[in-house]
């Protein structure tokens, strides 16, 4: 018996000068392509939301020191925080809106890049 192995291993199937194998791995190749575009554009479309509500949140945290500083500005006195309230919560609904404004357009952007991808 010998150990003996031979010096190349050749698998007929496998030879990558065979036509069949030259044709799979080509239309392996295209199949990724969109499939890695396609998956790009999702990616892109979420780190937009990340980045949107990112703003929303900053936005709110901005609204809700400055309502504190009214509180230790204005002494308690209802009318002044009152107003300084009615301020603030208009441009938190002024964000809302902006931000509902972004969020019902996602659909839609999120469908157009997809469409230029493929």
């Amino acid at each position: 018996m010998s150990n003996s192995k031979p010096d190349s291993v050749t698998t007929p199937g496998l030879d990558n000068g065979n036509p069949m194998m030259e044709w799979w791995s080509q239309q392996w190749m295209q199949g990724i392509n969109p499939m890695t575009r396609m998956q790009l554009a999702w990616m892109e479309s979420v780190s937009e939301v990340m980045h949107q509500e990112a703003l929303f949140l900053k936005a709110m945290a901005e609204a809700s020191e400055r309502l504190a500083q009214c509180y230790d500005t204005h002494n308690g006195d209802p009318s002044k925080v009152s107003a300084c309230y009615q301020n603030i919560a208009k441009e938190m609904a002024d964000h809302q809106m902006q931000r509902m404004h972004h969020v019902a357009n996602l659909p839609n952007d999120f469908r157009q890049r997809i469409w230029e991808e493929i």
